[in-house]
């Protein structure tokens, strides 16, 4: 049944000046405003809050080459956390943890430290009584968020997208015309600090739909451990109320942990739930099966993991059966998501440089099963344990050549090689041309060349895109 009072193709202005919006605003952002983080998301909170007649707003940055938006005063270098007045609002940025010292002098004298997250909550669900899903896990995120948002396009419900996955939220809030429903792709960063705010309702902070993936470990450079990653991710719907929903999968404990933290009304998606994903298709309840592997053109077990999880979640936000299994039939998957760039002489390049995690990695391994494989792994360290991806690896009978790049392939050399000889060879490759030329070579007979590195890129690329990016020229040169 969809979401208690849900209006799927309802819609509502957003009046920046309407007496009814600008005071929730204004109790939630007493001037002056500080905002800690100049980036994407710090520019964004600059521009609203400037579109809301604010006057007294400063952006803050390490980086001292940081372009303040016009009308917005700035402080950049080492020292931009100096001189935060006494009283004052912060908006934290996502990339700004939580519990520094300069927000908690500030909230021991009761000024308020939120993120854009608060804002966008606390204006579109607390003010507007629009209803967010909110979609985290720790990889397939933004592929959940892409069908989900496919599925409810086909079905005609009305939404808008954003978050982590690109728009950021506030940019949503500037619309003249906002619909009824909006999906956010939620990192763990974004969610860290999520919970109410004093002096708006309670229930606001929560989103009316959270949808969790898989949750396994992350940004260990970043949280302290596994515990306050998963912890981060639990406040996804640790608010929630029982008139609200969570959607998560059985088999996953982290996802369990992240779906189970609230008091909402619970859905998992897994054997016993009303949709249950398998290696060859999905079930639904009475164990028929309603979208098959083979007639979906991304391939592998993820994807259908995927798919369910999504499929759940559009019918709760009033979409129909067939039109989501329609879209999920239909999607293309994201770019750098096992995007499949082409094939030469019998031999397929597929580019999965978003891959920065194992489980990833051997997803992407699981889902190329049908040919031999030559795999490029490796990239910066971010301290991630190798053993399951190595063994995962072995056990693989199809991977035949492994190409070694960046700072972990000493370390993932000694996790495959640790269990004595390889079924497969492995060699240390200088940079990415030339691991993509080994893997070519090792799979010419007819074979796939995978780019999924269970690594972030740092050291070698500026970030997984321009990894992919690489990749997508080297397949081009190849097929052309």
């Amino acid at each position: 049944m969809p979401l208690d009072g849900l209006r799927p193709a309802a819609t509502f202005a957003v009046m920046r000046l309407d007496e009814s919006y600008l005071p929730a605003l204004r109790t939630l952002l007493p001037e002056p405003v500080e905002i800690v983080g100049g980036g994407l998301e710090g520019q964004s909170t600059a521009r609203f809050l400037l579109s809301a007649g604010y006057e007294r707003v400063t952006l803050r940055d390490r980086d001292p080459q940081v372009e303040a938006p016009d009308g917005c005063a700035f402080v950049g270098g080492e020292g931009y956390l100096q001189g935060i007045p006494a009283t004052c609002s912060i908006v934290r940025s996502a990339g700004i943890r939580p519990d520094l010292p300069a927000f908690a002098a500030l909230r021991e004298r009761g000024g308020n430290v939120v993120s854009q997250l608060h804002i966008f909550l606390g204006l579109f669900q607390g003010v507007h009584g629009g209803r967010v899903a909110g979609i985290t896990g720790t990889f397939g995120k933004g592929t959940m968020t892409t069908i989900l948002s496919r599925m409810l396009e086909a079905s005609g419900v009305a939404h808008v997208v954003g978050g982590n996955i690109g728009t950021p939220m506030l940019d949503l809030l500037r619309e003249e015309v906002l619909p009824d429903v909006a999906l956010l792709e939620l990192s763990s960063f974004q969610l860290s600090d999520l919970g109410p705010v004093p002096g708006l309702p309670r229930e606001a902070f929560a989103p009316r739909l959270g949808l969790a993936g898989r949750v396994t470990i992350e940004h260990l450079d970043w949280h302290r451990d596994q515990i306050e990653y998963w912890e981060a991710k639990a406040r996804l719907c640790e608010e929630q109320s029982d008139t609200d929903h969570a959607v998560y999968l059985l088999d996953d404990p982290g996802s369990v942990f992240v779906g189970m933290a609230g008091s909402s009304v619970h859905h998992g998606v897994g054997k016993g739930g009303a949709f249950e994903p398998r290696v060859d298709g999905l079930l639904d309840s009475e164990g028929r099966q309603i979208l098959s592997r083979s007639e979906m053109r991304v391939p592998g077990a993820f994807q259908i993991q995927n798919a369910a999880l999504a499929l759940q979640a559009s019918l709760l936000l009033g979409g129909d059966l067939d039109s989501s299994l329609r879209a999920a039939r239909e999607f293309e998957g994201l770019q750098h998501r096992l995007q499949f760039a082409g094939e030469a002489a019998g031999v397929r390049f597929y580019n999965d440089s978003y891959a920065t995690r194992p489980e990833a990695t051997l997803a992407a391994v699981e889902a190329l099963s049908d040919r031999p494989l030559a795999l490029v792994l490796g990239g910066s360290d971010k301290n991630i344990d190798f053993s399951e991806l190595a063994e995962g690896l072995r056990a693989s009978k199809h991977v035949v050549y492994v190409a070694l790049i960046g700072a972990t392939a000493g370390r993932l050399r000694e996790a495959l090689e640790k269990d004595g000889a390889l079924p497969f060879r492995v060699e240390d490759q200088p940079h990415l041309p030339e691991a993509f030329a080994a893997c070519r070579e090792a799979v010419a007979m007819g074979g796939s060349v995978l780019l999924s590195p269970a690594c972030a890129s740092f050291g070698l690329f500026k970030n997984y895109k321009e990894r992919g990016e690489a990749f997508l020229a080297l397949a081009a040169a190849a097929t052309a």
